[in-house]
């Protein structure tokens, strides 16, 4: 016969064994590795996501663009010098005329081109030229012309021919390149008071550049 204390001892123990399994299962979780936290450096702690950044483009170098010509075979990329109109042409020779009115080298210098010289010399360069224009501009006060009508406009000729622009201009100079005109000024006025500041006309080689007229090549005669 069993005792009533015996029944209680019995019951203890097996209480207490359960205690103990439970303890070592907590323990354990406890003890078991945790994932680690991985936080990106300078990233805030905001619940608010990343802007995403747009994916890289891959961009092709820019195609040079080859010598610009007057005349070329319609073959690959080509590019074609603008051909002078009249209209240019006669811009540019109102230009010259109002640069020597008011007597300004400035003026005459920016309507010639990098390479422009004399026009029987022309491998001088633009040098020659532009001193050849300020000893005239020391010789001669040209802006007593102020306000005369050196020249008619419409009597500007011009070609971009093996012929002259005029009967009495002097032949088409000989080094003369693609996509050039020869152009021939008449003038109304060539004296100042009886003393000459010009020849009976300007001889002038232009050539297209940023669409408009310029002078590669300056001279004057009949």
């Amino acid at each position: 016969m069993t005792s009533r204390g015996s029944k209680r001892s019995d019951a203890g123990r097996r209480g207490g064994g359960g205690l103990a399994l439970g303890s070592f299962v907590i323990c354990a979780a406890c003890a078991a590795p945790q994932p680690p936290i991985v936080q990106a450096v300078g990233a805030e702690s905001s619940s608010a996501s990343p802007s995403r950044r747009p994916d890289g483009v891959v961009l092709e170098p820019l195609t040079a663009m080859p010598p610009a010509v007057t005349v070329a075979k319609a073959r690959g990329v080509v590019a074609l010098r603008l051909a002078l109109s009249g209209e240019a042409v006669r811009a540019c020779v109102e230009q010259l005329l109002d640069a020597w009115q008011q007597g300004s080298l400035d003026a005459l210098a920016a309507l010639l081109t990098s390479d422009a010289g004399p026009l029987e010399a022309r491998a001088r360069g633009p040098g020659a030229l532009i001193e050849a224009f300020r000893q005239r501009l020391r010789a001669h006060d040209y802006k007593r012309l102020e306000g005369t009508e050196l020249a008619r406009l419409d009597r500007v000729e011009h070609s971009t021919g093996s012929e002259s622009p005029g009967g009495d201009a002097p032949p088409r100079p000989p080094d003369m390149r693609p996509g050039e005109v020869y152009v021939r000024v008449p003038l109304e006025v060539t004296q100042i008071a009886g003393e000459k500041v010009f020849e009976p006309a300007l001889l002038l080689v232009m050539r297209s550049e940023a669409g408009r007229a310029r002078i590669t090549a300056y001279g004057e005669g009949p």
